[in-house]
């Protein structure tokens, strides 16, 4: 009987951890490869307009690896870093007016757009809280306290207002997260096209063309430097967690 309670509990966790992951990886994955192929169209290519791919239907852009199977594995792994990602947006340099600024703003676009999800998100969790606190009349500072402490591994008896403010919070952590990793200058992330924009064009080509081999570099990196990548990316993440989604903070404390 204690095998089956446990069977349950370990469910019932899963998928609240699940439910809270959804809106956040929505908003995250989606609006970046949206603005990506947005931007491109605005710098004259219009390949994901005529594929039908400048649109937020999550049905258009779920990649079954990604976007369904990663996250449901790093949750059932209790990972502390849940991501996701989508099928990318097609984007054709060739056909951009300026080929630079094309490819520059392009990159952009995308992780751009997730520092911006995040403030909106932050902007709105901040305004959860001072209604919340204004109701329950519980110091909006302890709420905000509060809710940093829940998070998707182990919590599965959220109060309701618990299980809003993990959304919110993991909303922010995710397209922080994903902003910072896809700003990393390692070909074929948008970083390094940014990067590219600015080298000479013999120099500019080659560099794009470690991009064949990237996601080894990356996956590399990661399991024989974790430790250092981490040290390096986690105090530039945490800070744009306080500063720019939960900016409001200085107003409540």
């Amino acid at each position: 009987m204690k095998m089956f309670e446990n069977i349950f509990m370990e469910f019932k966790n899963f998928i609240l951890q699940l439910l809270i992951a959804i809106p956040g990886i929505y908003l995250a994955v989606i609006p970046h490869e949206v603005m990506h192929g947005y931007i491109a169209l605005k710098n004259g290519d219009y390949t994901a307009k005529n594929m039908g791919r400048l649109t937020m239907n999550p049905l258009k852009h779920i990649d079954i690896i990604g976007s369904i199977v990663l996250p449901i594995l790093l949750i059932l792994l209790r990972s502390n870093i849940i991501f996701a990602y989508a099928k990318p947006v097609p984007v054709n340099p060739a056909y951009f007016r300026n080929f630079r600024k094309g490819l520059r703003n392009t990159s952009i676009a995308g992780p751009g757009t997730n520092l911006a999800v995040a403030f909106l998100i932050g902007s709105l969790y901040g305004l959860v809280i001072l209604i919340y606190s204004l109701v329950s009349k519980i110091p909006a500072g302890l709420i905000f306290t509060q809710g940093l402490n829940y998070s998707l591994i182990g919590q599965a008896d959220f109060s309701f207002f618990g299980v809003i403010s993990a959304m919110f919070v993991y909303a922010v952590r995710i397209s922080i997260f994903l902003a910072i990793f896809n700003f990393l200058p390692i070909p074929p992330l948008d970083g390094s096209k940014i990067v590219a924009s600015f080298l000479p064009e013999r120099a500019m080509y080659r560099y794009l063309g470690i991009g064949r081999i990237g996601f080894f570099l990356i996956f590399a990196i990661l399991m024989f430097f974790g430790r250092f990548f981490w040290s390096f990316l986690n105090p530039v993440i945490n800070f744009l967690i306080f500063n720019l989604g939960f900016w409001w903070r200085f107003l409540i404390s």
